[in-house]
């Protein structure tokens, strides 16, 4: 459902108090021609992002005043969902275990490859376009489900079901006929050309589960 078009460019947020390590890892960073945002301390981050920042965070876990953890839980706390990639040191791998609990995408352990922060930072812009338009699509599917009259949802919820018209009239106490003006109304304002594309819009907008 959602379109390329007018996408609002990514940006990628290095966040590091070693001022020679960030100005290093932004310059590795010039090859994905994307805007590159350089945060001396975390306080900096969490008053610039929100939850319509795209793009991916870098971060140290290590850091004064607010650390890589605390940096992530206040971002989530406001809403700000970007992939999180921690930058972690020699022995601090149970503190990289408890980022990735908590949502992190991945981490990094100096000295590290420029190859591999390339390879994570794709791979996280990647995560967030998709889960960005995933989410955007979630809104579009349930405007439109919201938009059906209380007849037409239920009818919907039997379609999807796979309940022929003559067992929805049964279950609805109403004729063939009617269920059939519904069930073309209801696929008109769902914008579904088909069963199949109703099941994967009843899917996004939560009114529908898979049974495996």
């Amino acid at each position: 459902m959602s379109s390329n078009t007018d996408e609002p460019k990514q940006i990628i947020h290095v966040v590091d108090d070693d001022p020679p390590f960030l100005a290093a890892i932004t310059r590795t960073l010039e090859v994905l021609a994307l805007p590159v945002r350089q945060y001396r301390h975390a306080r900096q981050c969490i008053d610039e992002l929100n939850p319509e920042s795209r793009g991916c965070l870098i971060t140290d876990l290590r850091m004064p005043d607010v650390d890589g953890l605390g940096l992530q839980q206040r971002l989530r706390e406001q809403g700000c969902r970007l992939p999180v990639i921690f930058v972690t040191g020699h022995g601090e791998t149970e503190a990289a275990v408890a980022a990735l609990k908590h949502g992190a995408l991945d981490f990094l352990r100096k000295p590290f490859r420029e190859q591999e922060l390339l390879d994570c930072v794709r791979n996280a812009l990647r995560q967030e376009r998709e889960g960005r338009r995933l989410a955007n699509d979630e809104r579009e599917a349930r405007r439109r489900f919201d938009d059906l009259t209380p007849r037409e949802k239920e009818v919907l919820e039997l379609v999807v079901a796979g309940c022929a018209n003559k067992i929805i009239a049964q279950r609805l106490l109403i004729s063939p006929r009617t269920v059939e003006h519904h069930r073309k109304h209801m696929m008109l304002k769902m914008r579904a050309r088909s069963t199949s594309e109703l099941i994967i819009l009843a899917l996004l907008c939560g009114v529908y589960q898979l049974h495996l």
